[in-house]
């Protein structure tokens, strides 16, 4: 019911009043978090319950992942252990098409997400809380030196040897400032 040729889904057809409970999960590769520089490190857990009122499909549940990313500094791989809970509720993609139409939006219509065909994408939904859940700073440690921007070494396993006399331009002008005073 919930997994269809490696992709996890939930088929609506089979979520009835009070809901179905699921617990899939994702090994690293199974779930692409493509173009965002980061992949999953570990087994991504899911555990949740989807439940049904009319054509509106509501799922909530909590989602255990650890992530891998990279250094914001030096680059280096950065393991983040990640635990998400969501809600969300989904009507069929006609129906959010007339809803479209409609042009004075409520509160509630910005909660509702849209399924195509007979299933919900889990994927998509993981992939997204993921995603948002991610801080925006990932650091190896909060000491990283980060690399050399002349010679692109780690600067966290030695100094490079490049001399660092280059003035950071926003700090050009209190150098020329300081210079000026000594030549006084």
């Amino acid at each position: 019911r919930f997994r269809r040729g490696g992709v996890m889904r939930i088929e609506v057809e089979y979520v009835r009043g009070e809901g179905e409970a699921f617990a899939p999960t994702s090994a690293p590769g199974e779930l692409a978090l493509d173009g965002e520089q980061a992949s999953l490190g570990t087994e991504a857990r899911v555990e949740g319950r989807a439940s049904r009122s009319g054509e509106e499909v509501r799922v909530r549940g909590k989602i255990e992942a650890g992530v891998q990313v990279a250094c914001d500094r030096c680059l280096a791989p950065v393991n983040v252990p990640l635990e998400v809970e969501f809600q969300t509720a989904y009507i069929p993609r006609e129906k959010a098409a007339a809803a479209e139409e409609n042009v004075e939006l409520h509160a509630d219509d910005l909660v509702l997400d849209a399924f195509e065909g007979d299933a919900i994408d889990l994927d998509e939904l993981v992939r997204e809380q993921i995603l948002l859940a991610l801080p925006t700073r990932h650091l190896c440690r909060e000491d990283c030196k980060g690399l050399c921007p002349d010679c692109g070494a780690d600067l966290n396993a030695g100094h490079c040897g490049c001399e660092q006399t280059e003035t950071d331009p926003r700090w050009a002008a209190l150098a020329d400032w300081k210079n000026k005073g000594r030549e006084s």
